[in-house]
């Protein structure tokens, strides 16, 4: 009889707990991406500093005859896309002598729903080449340009970006094409291999910060604090580490240790071993090391291989974040059209950039939403602004706006003397009146139910089975002395 119900408690509050957790599992099983990032839109950007040219006017032709998909099957269906924006300048060269100066205009990223293909020659995918969407004319006369590539940051600062963009390879700091490399090898042979996972060492006062830079193959494990820089990295099959010492040499050779996890509290005996040799090379080698001749010129890689490792150099600390292998940035260029304009003393020129328009995705609305941005404050660098026009061609809806747009038949418009404050960020949709779509168990319930909901979940689940087991003996137990009372 005990077992019964034993075997009938522990039954229903097994499907009591599957039944908690269903709408986790369901909620799960059917989330999917809703948005997908396109990319902002740039005008021209003036290279050269103190540039006496004024733009007279500027009008941005924005044309959007139809959306983007989220996911092109085929490049036909990619190559159909025709969404683009024109922006006109109107320069004009007050000074009493000519006026030869040098542009740029960047691209930014790729769209999340670029088209890319497999190829069989480099056996990887490769994105669509689009630089026949991009148009550069001077008083509608093409422009000879150039493709140029820099770093691309989180977020395009034009003051930092241009800056980039150099004929020269550059120096950062104490860090030149020309300045040392020393690679140390490291072997590490734990007395269990089976329970050692990491190594680390401590770099404070190994080094000036503000002469040398190391930087840790497969970096992954730091812990900072009072006179504490310790740095390492998980240990691997062939437990080999190389460590590269950028600058002026260390004070003394950093002490390795084994630890038993990333905690960094558990030390694990075993042997450290430094290879006698050590290998010299310059950053210009190092900066390199992954470059191909190619699309990509020598300058450009080394340039931004320079900048990823300036991003991982904290102040005051001499192991970069960076590891060797973030020096690879071949997917993380920005691409750049640089040209050059010549005016006469007292003339104009009306320079035209045409380029792609690519608005970020929002299925969460239904219809859908599309976003685009245009920067407008890198324009504010010009030595004189006049008037400003933007006009967008569609036949969508405007359903947000940074700026007051004008309604009119297909299409919308606005114009002011001067740049308005902030960038032009607008969005569309084929109804006036979108509504936001949540389903009953959207993703955000089933995350919060699989790391918060289903822990909790369970500990109840146990603490009721113990609670049984201790209780229904018990009670069980009290039940036949009372029958045996009777009897």
């Amino acid at each position: 009889m005990t077992k019964r119900i034993n075997a009938a408690l522990l039954c229903a509050i097994f499907v009591l707990f599957l039944l908690l957790c269903a709408p986790c599992l369901v909620a799960h099983a059917n989330s999917a991406q809703t948005s997908w990032s396109g990319r902002d839109s740039f005008g021209a950007y003036v290279t050269d500093k103190n540039c006496p040219v004024e733009v007279e006017s500027e009008k941005l032709t924005l044309r959007v005859p139809h959306f983007p998909s989220n996911y092109y099957n085929s490049l036909e269906e990619f190559e159909s896309y025709e969404a683009n924006v024109t922006a006109e300048y109107a320069f004009h060269n007050p000074a009493d002598y000519d006026v030869e100066m040098t542009l740029a205009f960047p691209f930014g990223k790729m769209p999340d729903y670029f088209y890319s293909y497999w190829d069989d020659e480099s056996q990887s995918y490769c994105d669509f080449d689009d630089t026949a969407r991009y148009a550069i004319t001077a008083d509608k006369e093409e422009v000879s340009r150039t493709l140029r590539y820099t770093l691309n940051s989180w977020k395009f600062d034009p003051k930092i970006d241009v800056a980039r963009l150099s004929d020269d390879k550059r120096s950062s700091g104490f860090i030149s094409p020309d300045t040392p490399v020393t690679i140390y090898t490291y072997n590490f042979y734990p007395e269990k291999t089976d329970y050692a996972t990491c190594v680390a060492a401590n770099f404070y006062g190994l080094g000036d910060s503000d002469k040398t830079c190391v930087m840790l193959q497969q970096f992954s494990i730091a812990d900072y604090g009072k006179n504490t820089e310790m740095c390492g990295t998980w240990l691997t099959d062939n437990s080999t580490l190389k460590m590269y010492v950028i600058g002026q040499p260390l004070k003394k050779m950093p002490e390795w240790k084994i630890y038993k996890n990333g905690a960094l509290r558990r030390k694990v005996a075993g042997r450290v071993e430094l290879s006698p040799e050590p290998t010299t090379v310059t950053f210009n080698e190092l900066a390199l090391m992954y470059y191909e001749e190619g699309e990509v010129g020598e300058v450009d890689w080394y340039n931004a291989a320079l900048d990823r490792l300036c991003e991982g150099i904290e102040k005051g600390k001499i192991v970069a974040t960076h590891d060797p292998y973030s020096l690879n940035v071949s997917y993380d260029l920005m691409r750049w059209y640089e040209y050059g304009l010549s005016i006469p003393a007292g003339g104009r020129v009306v320079n035209s950039v045409t380029a792609p328009l690519y608005p970020n995705i929002n299925l969460g609305w239904e219809p859908a939403k599309y976003s685009y941005t245009y920067l407008l404050s890198p324009a504010s660098t010009w030595a004189e602004f006049g008037s400003f026009e933007v006009e967008i061609q569609t036949p969508y809806y405007v359903v947000g706006s940074s700026l007051n747009f004008e309604k009119g038949e297909d299409v919308y418009t606005y114009s002011r003397q001067g740049l308005p404050e902030g960038e032009l960020t607008f969005t569309l949709c084929s109804s006036a009146s979108p509504k936001y779509t949540r389903q009953p168990f959207g993703r955000s319930f089933g995350y919060f139910m699989l790391f918060i909901g289903l822990p909790i979940i369970l500990i109840v689940f146990f603490i009721a089975v113990i609670i049984a087991a201790i209780v229904l003996p018990i009670v069980l137990t009290s039940g036949r002395k009372k029958q045996i009372k009777k009897l």
